[in-house]
């Protein structure tokens, strides 16, 4: 056991003093950032968006870091330790992003996507209770003119692509504000004003999309952050010690063996494929209650067969409530989504919003078609659901560490859910007979995602090369495979770490559990104690055994 002298426990303060200052001063520049952490008082603020607002930032940002990175590490150890180095990890990735990638600079989504968001992140959270939050609502909406207008003088020389999909992003922000007009009219003291309120930011979106496209644009692969900075964020958010090279050679290792594991489940099901035998338990499946209710039913009974099996625990007083999608929300949702409780938040429920569109349709045939496409709703209940994101999230949000509580490594939340549906399968959690098939399908998407990561940052694969490997490999419409290869342009190392992360989980399971005699629930509970940081750090404080 490690005791702290006088000294350690001065750095220890010191570094907790630097902290508090740079998120109090973050939370006053970005407040709709603080906002969706659960600190209400921001909800009515949008903030500054030019240029000397984000170099402000950088500074800050420098600062704090140098600061802390003079503070001895030997000084810190376990929870404090973890800490310090989820910090420092928030720091480089931020100015990685801010200053040397200039994302605000260069990225045009930014800008308009964070003033959408502003809504409706807003509308997903008060859903129950829009009138409440009606005040904060229309002031982002009359801020958002301003905002718009300084993001777009902070643009120089954008990505093409990016600039494409901003101004769709606007097309939809559009569509949407129409979308809402009337409920939020309808409950407001003065309807007129809450509508020229959407009309004029519904026209700063379309100014914003004009303006953008008139802009001299950059390098066509002007997302690719190379090598160096690859490898940089596979450290910094991932916690890996891979070059990006490796990382290659892993995911296409991974590929072959996905493709293998697919072809010999799929042999369980006659002379099919692996695509032909899910499409046909897709066809042969109908749930026996309406959609909702089978929501709710498979909801209550996971979290009942976890207690059962005693293989994690179920922290007290926390709550996932089913809820059929708002009306006015519908076509934004996929066929399921979870909204996690902000970490700051008084009340921490979960909502898992079933967004049922075969309750538009009239015909028969309609109604049918849209209902299967909620087949396999099984497993992402256990995904997004329990033991998945809400389980995952209801222990986070509990963290006495503020630094923690806001950590969002993917590699980490996205690998405990690849794990669960895992878990789920072996332990018969889920019913559905081609859920190993499912599995397997979507683990082979996962590991193609690591091959193209690491193809188009470092500038060797193209994106319509991206997109055909999607098409080919796991059977894509080009539409699906473009939107999963636009997201990869912006979130470097991002897509890789959902079957690494994975895969990192069973290493510390087999070394845990299979090596030293650990409990599931043990383990379980164990590795959801730290909150979503990376599991090479997890295993650090653990063997300093502090």
């Amino acid at each position: 056991m490690k005791f702290l002298n006088a000294v350690d426990i001065a750095h220890v303060r010191n570094f907790r003093t630097l902290s508090e200052a740079y998120f109090a001063e973050t939370y006053q520049r970005f407040p709709q950032a603080a906002s969706r952490l659960g600190l209400e008082k921001f909800n009515d603020q949008l903030g500054a968006n030019d240029v000397s607002t984000h170099k402000a930032q950088i500074k800050l940002a420098e600062k704090t870091l140098a600061a802390v990175e003079a503070l001895p590490e030997a000084a810190f150890h376990g929870d404090d330790w973890l800490d310090r180095r989820a910090f420092v990890s928030m720091l480089r990735t931020e100015l990685l992003e801010s200053r040397d990638l200039e994302r605000w600079r260069n990225n045009p989504q930014v800008h308009c996507d964070t003033a959408v968001d502003a809504i409706f992140d807003l509308l997903v959270r008060y859903a129950d209770k829009v009138a409440s939050v009606l005040p904060a609502i229309e002031a982002r909406l009359a801020a958002i003119p301003d905002f718009l207008d300084a993001g777009a003088r902070c643009l120089t020389k954008p990505v093409p692509l990016w600039t494409q999909l901003a101004q769709k992003a606007c097309e939809g922000a559009v569509s949407f504000l129409g979308e809402i007009e009337e409920t939020l009219a309808a409950q407001s003291a003065n309807p007129a004003k809450t509508r020229r309120l959407i009309s004029s930011a519904c026209k700063a979106f379309a100014d914003y999309a004009s303006t953008i496209g008139r802009r001299k644009q950059g390098e066509a692969r002007g997302y690719a952050i190379g090598r160096a900075n690859f490898e940089y964020l596979i450290r910094e958010r991932l916690g890996l010690d891979l070059s990006l090279p490796e990382a290659r050679a892993n995911g296409e290792r991974l590929v072959a063996h996905m493709e293998l594991l697919l072809e010999q489940e799929a042999a369980k099901y006659g002379r099919r494929s692996a695509q032909e035998a899910i499409e046909a338990a897709a066809r042969g499946w109908l749930p026996e209650r309406p959609l909702l209710d089978e929501y709710k039913e498979v909801t209550s009974s996971l979290k009942d067969q976890l207690r059962s099996l005693d293989i994690v625990s179920l922290p007290h007083g926390e709550t996932l409530k089913v809820l059929p999608t708002p009306a006015f929300l519908r076509h934004h949702f996929p066929t399921a989504a979870y909204n996690a409780p902000p970490p700051f938040s008084k009340k921490q429920q979960g909502i898992f919003w079933v967004n049922d569109l075969s309750l538009l349709e009239k015909s028969p045939a309609r109604k049918q078609a849209e209902i299967k496409q909620h087949f396999g709703l099984e497993l992402t209940s256990v995904h997004e659901g329990y033991p998945g994101h809400h389980l995952q999230f209801a222990v986070q949000n509990r963290l006495a560490s503020k630094i923690r509580r806001q950590s969002a490594h993917s590699i980490f939340y996205e690998g405990w859910t690849m794990w669960c549906e895992s878990m789920a399968v072996e332990r018969k959690l889920v019913k559905t007979p081609v859920t190993r098939l499912l599995q397997i399908h979507d683990a082979l998407w996962r590991a193609h995602r690591i091959v193209i990561d690491c193809g188009l940052h470092d500038g060797s694969l193209s994106f319509d090369a991206a997109c055909k490997m999607l098409m080919d490999g796991v059977h894509f419409t080009r539409a699906r495979a473009a939107g999963d290869v636009n997201w990869y342009t912006s979130s470097p190392t991002v897509p890789m770490s959902y079957l690494l992360g994975r895969i990192e989980v069973e290493k510390l399971y087999r070394r845990f559990v299979g090596g030293e005699g650990w409990t599931l629930k043990q383990f379980n509970d164990w590795i959801l104690s730290h909150g979503a940081i990376p599991w090479s750090w997890i295993s650090r404080v653990h063997d300093q055994g502090v």
